[in-house]
């Protein structure tokens, strides 16, 4: 399932978490691993001097606000593990952005 962040995109891999999110979780899970894999797969390409076209770099933003929405949506209860591994990878697509505005610069 799709959501609409709130910049208005529809990212891939974004998904509605039910109220019932406990029987969620392994979705939860699974959007981690998959972003998480989709994140690297960026990093890879900025490695190799590469730049991030208008749509993914989209995509990741819009994974900042689905994350952000979910930390801090009190009726959903998040395990400390789980916490932590949604920090991990704000941090990472963190890092990312400002590889990507580093990379940028360098060719102007």
């Amino acid at each position: 399932m799709t959501t609409s962040s709130r910049n208005g995109y529809a990212p891939e891999g974004v998904i509605d978490l039910p109220s019932s999110f406990d029987k969620q979780r392994p979705r939860l899970d699974e959007y981690l691993l998959e972003s998480g894999q989709k994140l690297s797969a960026m990093t890879d390409l900025v490695n190799r001097g590469e730049e991030v076209d208008r749509d993914l770099h989209s995509w990741m933003l819009a994974q900042v606000d689905f994350v952000v929405e979910i930390v801090s949506n009190e009726s959903l209860e998040l395990g400390d593990e789980m916490r932590s591994h949604l920090l991990q990878f704000l941090l990472a697509v963190a890092n990312l952005n400002e590889e990507i505005r580093h990379h940028a610069s360098l060719r102007r």
